[in-house]
């Protein structure tokens, strides 16, 4: 620094660098005060050092923890934070005893602390300064160290970099365990090698454009949440990025001499791109968030890698964590800080077959699940226009899960699907049918005792009745849900399926469900059946009963409208033959004519309800069918019997309806009434006498 004077009360004083002096802000020079010792300085020849994500409290290769560090007071105005102790200065070199640094306060920028060093210091350690621990706030003004190599401002208070323009020989810079938010002020240190920005604020990783010879890294323990901004950086060998907040790693181009990552306690779930950095030895991703391999695949391409560090993370729960990626990394040399030998190699690859296989297995149990959510999705859609029903919403399969979409893999065309679970033998769609029909669609016929229909035409299923006893001889029951059961008559066709225990109608997609009789008429209908349960619920002796009550006089109505022939044509052939002998027989005694038709008619009913087998039903129930076969609209009645039979069974229906109307109305009242009653007989006999006059007056008047 070139000579210069200021005025100490009208006297001109140089002022040079062997006589440490310092300004106060209205530029008065006050000789040998606010003087700072620092500390001397012990760099040593060492390499650097290889980091981790830790730092001590001193680096014992750049400052010696035995040198007493004494500091005067002094403002946060030149960028110290004052100690409380004060002690006096050595009267030579106006520096603390056994110090070698001096802080003084620019002239020319008040409040920016400079840091001077004695020649004898200064030729002792020409390249090193360790400014470790001097509580600064600002990077001061290093004051004739244009030769220094090594600079050392661990464990301060510095925000921001600055000051350092002039060291343009600079290659190595500790700025660790500071308050520096910003990378900035390094665009002229081109020739830094060594740049330590640990434990400090930084978000973005920036300003290293002109950082071409950077070796070593060091942005550990900040606030980083992107990669960016590295890949011009094809010299640097260390990268140390942990304790940040990455959520995923990759942009690693161009670094083609990193050979050592840290990306230790991060968020990491993804990693991308490891596998083109040809000389990365290291790899530590502890304490992340990595859930399967899948999310780490690139470095089973990498042809370098050596040692692996997954602890902490979620894919290490897993009991084929450590053998699948010894098995995927074939140059992996040690695994979570323990050497891959070649027994751990072997079973690797026996562990990882076995999983690829329970994988498939997996993927096909995948696939099967995606075709039955589609095809029973489908089924529904074609119900729902078959039935012009329009929900104005996506079928209801997803259950309201949006993951829950549809995957291509070619059976989106899918409208039927058939399954078995356990007895209970499961259809969807009306194209489900034709399984019924095949030997080889559904396995262990004989242990199916339940059928499920859904989505299907009631009157599809019809025509299949009478198969489904011979096909299934274990069945019991049947369940209807979505079949579009809209009336009582086609209840009726149930009969063609022979015995059944159960049966059960989903009052979703089923109208005939809302009619109160619908149950009665099932029981009477099927009276031959002896049902145990309607729709889960045990059927009683009062139910059967008051079902052949309600629908005895129809059964009886519509048998009267039966011809002879049509009646013979109820009854299977053998009781048919049973029946005509009989009646022949009873012809012969009565002297009966065959031409007498009604007569005939009448002796047929009367010899099929003596002869009935037990467990079969009556005429009068066997006459309630029902044809599935739909006549055209154009087509006119035979006769006009059968508009009288329709408008006899609409009447039958209603005083049927009307009956049970009523029953339940007296069920209400009935109590009532006989409390009435009991009171009035109770108090007529409390006065006998008035009531015997009161009877007797009432007979003389009539």
């Amino acid at each position: 620094m070139h000579p210069t004077t200021r005025s100490i009360k009208g006297n001109r004083v140089p002022v040079t660098p062997n006589q440490v002096s310092t300004y106060d802000h209205s530029g008065t020079l006050y000789p040998q005060r606010k003087v700072y010792g620092v500390g001397s300085l012990a760099f040593n020849n060492k390499s650097f050092p290889n980091f981790t994500d830790s730092r001590p409290s001193s680096r014992s290769n750049l400052s010696n923890p035995g040198t007493q560090q004494n500091v005067l007071p002094q403002s946060h105005a030149t960028g110290i934070v004052p100690n409380e102790q004060t002690t006096a200065t050595d009267e030579k070199t106006g520096c603390l005893p056994g110090d070698r640094v001096v802080f003084a306060e620019s002239p020319s920028a008040p409040g920016v602390p400079i840091v001077y060093r004695l020649p004898e210091e200064k030729s002792a350690n020409p390249d090193r300064l360790n400014l470790d621990r001097r509580r600064l706030t600002i990077c001061p003004i290093l004051e004739g160290e244009e030769n220094l190599r090594l600079l050392n401002f661990q464990h301060n208070s510095i925000a921001r970099i600055q000051h350092l323009s002039s060291l343009r020989r600079l290659i190595f810079l500790d700025l660790y365990d500071n308050r520096i938010e910003e990378i900035s002020g390094l665009s002229t240190l081109s020739s830094l090698r060594v740049l330590m920005l640990g434990k400090n604020r930084i978000s973005k990783i920036d300003n290293l454009n002109n950082l071409l010879k950077l070796d070593v890294l060091d942005l550990h323990g900040n606030q980083i949440k992107e990669l960016e901004n590295l890949n011009h950086l094809s010299e640097l060998r260390v990268l140390n990025l942990a304790g940040n907040q990455l959520t995923k790693a990759c942009n690693f181009l161009g670094l083609s001499s990193l050979t050592e990552l840290n990306l230790r306690r991060n968020k990491i779930q993804y990693v991308g791109e490891l596998d083109h950095l040809p000389k990365l030895l290291r790899l530590f991703l502890s304490y992340n968030d990595v859930r399967s391999f899948e999310s780490i695949r690139c470095l089973g391409g990498s042809q370098s890698l050596q040692e692996l560090a997954l602890d902490g993370n979620p894919f290490t729960a897993e009991a084929s964590y450590k053998q699948i990626v010894i098995d995927q990394m074939q140059c992996l040399r040690q695994l979570d800080l323990k050497k891959v030998t070649d027994d751990e190699r072997r079973m690797a690859s026996i562990v990882v077959r076995k999983e690829q296989e329970k994988k498939k297995e997996c993927s096909k149990a995948q696939a099967m699940k995606e075709r039955r959510r589609v095809a029973i999705q489908n089924a529904e859609k074609r119900w729902q226009e078959d039935n012009n029903i329009n929900t104005g919403a996506a079928p209801s399969l997803n259950n309201g899960n949006p993951d829950n979409h549809t995957v291509s893999l070619g059976f989106e065309s899918l409208s039927h699907y058939t399954e078995v679970e356990t007895d209970t033998l499961r259809l969807y769609g009306a194209a489900a049918l034709d399984g019924l029909d095949k030997n080889n669609t559904v396995s262990n016929v004989a242990a199916i005792s339940h059928i499920y229909f859904k989505f299907i035409p009631y009157d599809s299923i019809v025509p299949h009745f009478p198969k489904l006893r011979v096909r299934f001889p274990a069945l019991q029951g049947l369940t209807f849900s979505f079949s579009s059961i809209s009336s009582l008559k086609q209840l009726s066709s149930l009969t063609a399926v022979r015995r059944l225990d159960f049966i059960s109608l989903s009052p979703e997609g089923n109208p005939v469900t809302n009619f109160s009789l619908w149950k009665y008429y099932l029981l009477y209908r099927l009276s031959h059946f002896n049902l145990r349960k309607i729709n889960e619920v045990d059927v009683s002796m009062t139910d059967t009963v008051l079902a052949e009550q309600l629908f005895s006089e129809l059964g009886n109505v519509t048998l009267q409208q039966f011809d002879l022939s049509r009646i013979l044509g109820l009854l299977p052939d053998v009781r048919r033959k049973q029946v005509l002998g009989h009646c022949d027989t009873l012809e012969q005694k009565k002297n009966i004519s065959q031409r007498q038709t009604e007569d005939r008619r009448k002796l047929i009913i009367a010899a099929e309800q003596k002869n009935r087998p037990i467990g079969t039903e009556s005429l009068n129930v066997s006459a309630l069918v029902y044809n599935t076969v739909t006549r055209p609209k154009s087509a006119k009645p035979s006769d006009k019997v059968n508009i009288a039979t329709s408008q006899i069974l609409d009447e039958i229906v209603a005083s049927a309806i009307s009956r049970q109307n009523k029953l339940t109305a007296l069920e209400k009242v009935w109590n009532s009434v006989l409390r009435d009653t009991v009171r009035a007989a109770t108090n007529d006999f409390t006065c006998l006498s008035s009531t015997v006059d009161k009877a007797l007056s009432q007979i003389q008047d009539t």
